[in-house]
């Protein structure tokens, strides 16, 4: 075999090889003078961005479309091998699963956990006398706190119930946490949006000036009134002369104001009205805004030409943009895939069937060019036929290079 004689080559031993871990688990140095609830591993960001997370889904458009786009591209449908001598009985067994379950929603809602914070983080719930599945839980990411257990070399994970009292102790066989990306010596997944929050931040600090300035001003421009300076009457201080001037205005503006809006504005001779345009300000602030909605879908691992941002876009570059989304997606699938074959063979255990193995299949997420697609196949089925026809290749061969399972 390749391996063993990669160890010959080396003139290696088998003895060579340690039977045990010889790095170690670096953790942040803990107090032990510290109540209990602060001796968990932290994440490499603080808590309360799930939070901040949760709200910006919600309010910003940009990162609102963005999960949503997720959610709809990558729950292409999915279907179910079992490799089995009861393999009838099993698929029967899980679609009422699957119906019990609402299975799709299940998925939409999997990816929803996966775009925001970054993981699954579910717990299974056996029926009370362990014959099946009862339902299948979604436990809050933002809750779950890390353990180091030296002893056995695993990160245990716990639930904060935000009480006095301690952790609960999750249950490893029925709770999965399943992160898409981590960084070392941390066990916590790192949420995709992260990276856009700092730019919805100005984005929103943006709009809100924009809106303080619009009711101040309007967003198209403003009126310019130039009254005639009033005589000071002999018998006025100058005190008294500069309030009534002050009165006439606010009068005069209040009248102005009401009747604007109907399309007319009174006046005496001598009062020079102008109107001040805002354009070229508004063209600054349309840039900007630009400028900013592109940092948001950058930190949120997208491409402006996703979300129908066109401008300056190829469609050679939008080939490319849409392919590498893709491969994102199928992480994220791949991450589904686990927790839902994880999930259904147990279920299947419990029931007391016997299988080999049981697989979660998503079907192919849509494509940018089908028709592109099924030429390129086209010409992977004939060259196959050619080179088995030729006796260059076998049945077996063909078989794995056209992907076509017995």
């Amino acid at each position: 075999m390749a391996w063993l004689k990669f160890f010959r080559k080396d003139k290696r031993q088998f003895s060579d090889i340690p039977n045990n871990r010889l790095s170690v688990e670096i953790l942040p140095s803990i107090s032990k003078s510290l109540e209990n609830r602060y001796k968990y591993i932290n994440p490499k960001f603080p808590f309360e961005w799930f939070s901040i997370l949760e709200k910006a889904i919600i309010a910003n458009p940009i990162l609102s479309q963005m999960h949503q786009l997720i959610i709809d591209l990558a729950n292409s449908g999915h279907t179910i091998e079992v490799v089995s001598n009861n393999s009838e009985l099993i698929k029967s067994e899980l679609d009422k699963l699957a119906q019990k379950l609402n299975i799709d929603n299940f998925i939409n809602q999997l990816l929803s956990q996966l775009a925001i914070y970054g993981a699954i983080s579910i717990e299974i719930i056996p029926n009370k006398d362990l014959e099946g599945i009862y339902k299948i839980i979604r436990v809050p990411v933002k809750t779950i706190r890390f353990k180091y257990n030296d002893t056995l070399d695993i990160y245990e994970p716990y639930q904060d119930t935000f009480s006095k009292k301690d952790f609960i102790k999750l249950n490893s066989k029925t709770y999965l946490y399943i992160p898409i990306f981590t960084l070392d010596d941390s066990p916590y997944g790192i949420p995709p949006f992260l990276s856009a929050l700092s730019s919805v931040e100005t984005s929103e600090e943006l709009l809100s000036q924009i809106k303080s300035l619009s009711k101040k001003i309007g967003l198209i421009g403003f009126l310019d009134l130039q009254l005639p300076l009033p005589p000071k009457a002999p018998s006025e201080t100058e005190f008294e002369y500069r309030n009534r001037l002050q009165n006439d205005i606010e009068s005069i503006s209040k009248t102005v104001y009401d009747n604007i809006s109907k399309g007319i504005v009174i006046h005496y001779e001598g009062t020079e009205l102008n109107f001040k345009e805002l354009s070229n300000s508004l063209s600054g602030i349309s840039e900007l805004s630009n400028m900013i909605d592109k940092l948001i879908i950058s930190g949120a691992k997208g491409q402006p030409s996703l979300l129908g941002r066109t401008e300056g876009s190829t469609e050679t570059w939008a080939t490319v943009s849409y392919e590498q989304f893709v491969k994102t997606l199928q992480n994220f699938q791949r991450t589904i895939k686990r927790a839902l074959e994880y999930c259904y063979k147990l279920h299947i255990s419990l029931l007391g069937y016997d299988f080999d193995d049981i697989n979660i299949i998503f079907n192919p997420l849509p494509s940018l060019n089908p028709d592109k697609d099924a030429q390129n196949s086209k010409i992977k089925v004939d060259n196959t036929l050619n080179l088995l026809n030729s006796g260059l290749i076998d049945n077996q061969k063909a078989k794995t290079i056209l992907d076509i399972k017995e």
